[in-house]
């Protein structure tokens, strides 16, 4: 009680300080996204029962971890460089995904999104998805290889649907990982996929012929490394067949377009016909992607609403956020007066992409080490440019400012800010641009893709903490002995090493058979009572096996076994129907004997009867 009570408390205050936020966004003054994201940190922290000065990736938050509440947090944590116990996720996720991998679809059999929202999530707290444990040959597993360009080598990328292809685009260029010859995809490919299911109001959708915002601003998120690429693509609309010839850049004016028509005078988007916070979320996502403002950009200003303006429409006293007004009976975890964890990690994720813009970093999804000052001096100094190009620019201007342009890494072209300008302006004078593209070499900027991890050290205090593990382990300690030992492979030798290792693999060993133990009896639950209407004497002993199961576990994994007063139910009524039945067999018996008895009795009465007349005959005729 002490404890949400303290949350609450910090929530109040940060919702104080923020006091303002509303009308900073309302007259074009800005927000602070940092506050904002403060309120939901704090209210999550006080869901999961964590401390409030605390870690939010505690115990109970990271037995979520590999699931799609588990991984949206640590990534809006990680990009808004909020330390948080990063280690003890990296350690939680391989092991989860190792123990996937064992499975025949891995971490899916359909839906290819597992790997691309994993991947996102390693990279956001420091960890490599390329190489992200071993799978049961031994092979390190590569989120990236198998989640995108050789996913189709097991299921389709897209078999899921677009959401498939968008988010595989995402999570590849997340640090524009090269395609290897020989793969199932190339990005071309994966990009056409995209293209093609653009629909004739120029957004996106899972399905139907209606644009979708959430959809819509994803395509533009996956589009964003693309923007300024001078590229054609010919392609079939898969809506209405028409065989069309366009730029990456059309393509995202025509969405772009779409989501400035969608949005509402409130600020916000409604999908499906429901108003909701993560569609104005993905929406401010997808403008920071693309280097737009999107609190000053008039297109997604309406009413004098901004998309700021539309998100805290939802936030609530406590900090947290609600999914929508209504009850959505789609999301049966939403309500409309309570924050939503859905809500609250989409929004925290918008937050980021604001307050990294503001600060002149990486956008969201790109997990590349930051510009070097070198570099972004070239692109301010390149933009100044392109700001002044007017009637009298002549040829020449323009084609230095090009060779400028492509003398930019590839990967950093993206980051450039009105190229459009300078290309339409290009064409216009009638400069080459394809020439100028083809023959500048590239001129890297120092300092740039530094990467230096140190070794990880096996302190005093994480030797302690291996010494104080408990005699009989449960399921409580998988968090501890996870991180212990994930931290111990990645450190540098010291004596004694061997041993900490031996014990930290037999404690994962012992703490894995009593996890796989109460996953079997759930199963047997689900597969052999369930419907616990149906039971009978017959499935007595089965019954009374997951009962003695049950009471083998510790008191703690014990609460991790599902519907258990249903199971004890259950047992009672077979006990008392036995009961009953032993009962009345016993009476039954018991009748049968008395009746013998009687009968026996009555029929040596009437012995002694005819045996007492026979006498008394004789005793006459003797006379």
């Amino acid at each position: 009680m002490g404890r949400r009570i303290a949350c609450l408390a910090l929530c109040l205050l940060l919702l104080l300080a923020a006091g303002g936020v509303r009308t900073a966004a309302a007259d074009g003054r800005g927000a602070d996204a940092r506050t904002i994201a403060d309120g939901i940190l704090a209210w999550k922290k006080c869901d999961v029962g964590a401390q409030p000065d605390g870690c939010l990736l505690n115990d109970a938050y990271l037995a979520l971890a590999g699931t799609t509440p588990g991984d949206w947090y640590p990534i809006g944590l990680g990009r808004l460089s909020i330390a948080d116990n990063y280690a003890a996720y990296l350690a939680v996720i391989r092991d989860r995904v190792q123990e996937r991998y064992r499975e025949p679809g891995k971490l899916s059999a359909a839906k290819a999104t597992e790997w691309h929202r994993i991947t996102l999530a390693v990279l956001a707290m420091g960890g490599d998805p390329t190489s992200l444990g071993t799978d049961a040959d031994g092979n390190p597993i590569d989120l990236i290889a198998d989640g995108t360009y050789d996913r189709g080598r097991t299921t389709p990328l897209g078999r899921q649907g677009i959401n498939g292809w968008i988010w595989g685009l995402i999570a590849l260029d997340s640090l524009r990982y090269p395609i290897p010859d020989g793969a199932c995809y190339t990005r071309d490919d994966i990009i056409l996929e995209i293209l093609r299911q653009q629909l004739p109001d120029g957004g996106f959708a899972l399905s139907g012929g209606n644009a979708d915002p959430d959809i819509t601003a994803m395509a533009l998120q996956a589009f964003a490394p693309y923007r300024n690429s001078e590229k054609t693509y010919t392609y079939t609309l898969k809506k209405s067949g028409e065989q069309v010839t366009k730029t990456v850049r059309q393509v995202l004016e025509e969405s772009l377009d779409c989501l400035s028509a969608l949005q509402l005078d409130t600020g916000d988007f409604s999908s499906w016909g429901t108003e909701n916070v993560e569609s104005t979320d993905q929406v401010t996502v997808a403008l920071c992607c693309l280097g737009i403002e999107p609190l000053t950009d008039p297109r997604f200003i309406k009413n004098g609403n901004t998309l700021l303006d539309g998100i805290l429409r939802y936030r609530m006293p406590d900090g947290g956020f609600v999914h929508s007004f209504v009850y959505d009976p789609d999301n049966p975890t939403s309500s409309p007066d309570r924050s939503n964890t859905m809500a609250g990690e989409q929004t925290l994720c918008a937050m980021a992409a604001l307050w990294r813009q503001a600060n002149g970093m990486r956008t969201l999804y790109d997990f590349r080490a930051e510009q070097s000052d070198a570099l972004r001096t070239r692109i301010a100094e390149l933009e100044r440019q392109i700001a002044g190009i007017g009637v009298n620019t002549d040829a020449a201007e323009l084609t230095r400012m090009l060779t400028d342009f492509y003398a930019l890494p590839e990967g950093e072209r993206s980051y450039v800010n009105g190229y459009w300008t300078l290309s339409d302006a290009a064409r216009a004078a009638g400069v080459d641009i394809d020439g100028i593209a083809d023959t500048t070499p590239v001129t890297e900027s120092p300092g740039t893709g530094t990467d230096d991890r140190p070794l990880l050290s096996f302190s005093l205090s994480d030797r302690a903490a291996v010494d104080a593990l408990p005699d009989t382990l449960t399921t409580e300690q998988y968090v501890t002995v996870t991180t212990l030992l994930d931290k111990l492979r990645q450190s540098e030798d010291f004596e004694g090493k061997e041993d900490y290792l031996a014990r930290l693999t037999a404690a994962r060993q012992e703490i894995a058979a009593i996890q796989a133990e109460i996953d079997s009896i759930n199963a047997d639950v689900r597969e052999k009572l369930y419907p616990f209407e149906g039971i009978s004497l017959k499935d007595k002993k089965t019954v009374d096996s997951i009962v003695a199961r049950y009471r083998a576990l510790s008191e703690y994994d014990r609460a991790q076994i599902e519907r258990w007063e249903d199971v004890i139910k259950t047992q009672t009524k077979l006990d008392n129907l036995l009961r009953g039945i032993i009962i009345g067999v016993v009476l039954c018996v018991v009748a049968a004997v008395t009746a013998v008895l009687l009968v026996r009795r009555i029929r040596r009465r009437r012995h002694r009867k005819e045996r007492e007349l026979e006498e008394l005959a004789a005793e006459y005729r003797d006379e």
